[in-house]
């Protein structure tokens, strides 16, 4: 889908009225406080703003690029075997 939309001015910015049809297609709500805007090669990429899940706020700052470091975990003593 492509529209022409007119740039108007809102103090010292430019601002973009947006139709309802539109955001509605992204899923953008006219009670969404926020979305997310993006510059990628000359082209402004706007999306709906997600909240993060709990799962994903807590592993946030989880670096995948680091070994997880295994000798700090207590992995407790066998189970359901009997030493001899």
């Amino acid at each position: 889908m492509k529209q022409t939309l007119k740039l108007g001015k809102w103090g010292n910015s430019n601002a973009i009225r947006l139709p309802k049809a539109l955001l509605d297609k992204v899923g953008i709500a006219p009670s969404d406080k926020e979305v997310e805007v993006i510059v990628a090669s000359e082209s402004l990429v706007i999306k709906p703003k997600k909240e993060k899940s709990r799962l994903e706020q807590m592993f946030n700052e989880y670096d995948t690029n680091k070994p997880y470091p295994f000798e700090i975990v207590d992995k407790g003593d066998p189970i359901g075997h009997e030493l001899i």
